[in-house]
């Protein structure tokens, strides 16, 4: 988020001293939220800064958690929520991946760069909101919730399959899944599967979890293969997230496709991922129609398809160039 968009810029502008693309300048630059797209418009070459802009925030700076170990929640580097800030105001339109994403951005965002004497921009969440629209990523989904390599399905077992899908960091809420596993020990049966990837710190509360359940973890590991990943959500009856932070939630709504019931918190994007209702589930409390609901949710899900959330981002680019000739 520092230099990113200089040195981006900077291969742009030797490609273009080379004569790469001759006469040609794009349309249309299209930009993640990890790039300062203010700085990277007014470093391409000249020609090219007409350009319509439009930026996709895949994430925000706003709300990301701060390790404990870095910093104090409260006292965040906020160089970064500004620089988000910077750059959807160099854009034409601003894309988020979910509400979630938006809301807790543009909710927020005029209270801290509000700050100064004059106070001009308490009111600039609300005016990035009119340029702002809601666009789910693309994922990729098999056609049909069938593990591919043909793994039998579980349904409900006795004792319920539980994937455990993040990555084993403090964002991902290793603490409150200790706490859930123990709280179920004794109550309701639960057999694990931690499919996230594993870093060379690991959390304690992870540490204690392989100890305690030891018994009970089906497999732990990153799998690699995308059908074989696919295959063991599919051999799972439950997903659940204790994440703290997440914008969308991919590794859930593969899960979701690949028939898992959502053991999902009321907060962050979950909400937004399943139909009403389906906040609240848990194996203590499962759903008297499981077949039906996994098709409502796919339903739900949808928009999240690759071809379908491409084309939806394809039109906002097309409607951001269109408005502007």
């Amino acid at each position: 988020m520092r230099t990113g968009a200089a040195e981006l810029a900077a291969q742009v502008r030797v490609a273009a001293e080379e004569g790469k693309w001759g006469d040609w300048r794009p349309d249309v630059v299209f930009a993640t939220s990890l790039i300062s797209l203010g700085d990277l418009i007014a470093q391409l070459p000249r020609a090219w800064r007409t350009a319509v802009s439009v930026l996709y925030m895949h994430e925000n700076q706003l709300v990301y958690p701060v390790r404990p170990e870095h910093a104090a929640e409260d006292d965040r580097d906020l160089q970064f929520a500004v620089t988000n800030l910077m750059s959807m105001l160099a854009a034409d339109r601003v894309l988020f991946n979910s509400r979630w994403n938006r809301d807790s951005f543009l909710d927020g965002i005029g209270r801290e760069a509000g700050r100064s004497p004059e106070g001009a921009l308490k009111r600039i969440g609300a005016d990035l909101r009119t340029r702002s629209e809601v666009v789910w990523p693309p994922v990729e989904l098999p056609m049909t919730s069938e593990p591919p390599s043909g793994t039998p399905r579980r349904v409900l077992h006795n004792a319920p399959v539980v994937v455990w899908p993040h990555r084993w960091e403090h964002d991902k809420g290793p603490d409150e899944l200790l706490e859930i596993a123990r709280s179920m020990r004794g109550r309701t049966p639960v057999k694990w599967v931690l499919l996230g990837e594993r870093f060379r710190v690991v959390p304690e509360a992870m540490e204690r979890f392989l100890e305690e359940f030891e018994d009970d973890i089906l497999h732990c590991g990153r799998i690699d293969d995308r059908d074989e990943y696919l295959a063991m959500l599919g051999s799972c009856d439950w997903v659940l997230s204790t994440a703290s932070h997440e914008f969308f939630g991919i590794a859930v709504v593969e899960a979701m496709w690949m028939g898992c019931m959502p053991w999902l918190p009321g907060r962050l994007s979950y909400p937004e991922l399943v139909p009403a209702g389906c906040i609240g589930l848990t194996p203590e409390d499962p759903p008297e129609g499981p077949g039906g609901l996994v098709e409502s949710i796919r339903r739900h899900l949808g928009p999240c398809r690759s071809k379908e959330a491409v084309r939806r981002i394809e039109k906002e680019i097309v409607a951001a160039y269109e408005s502007s000739v």
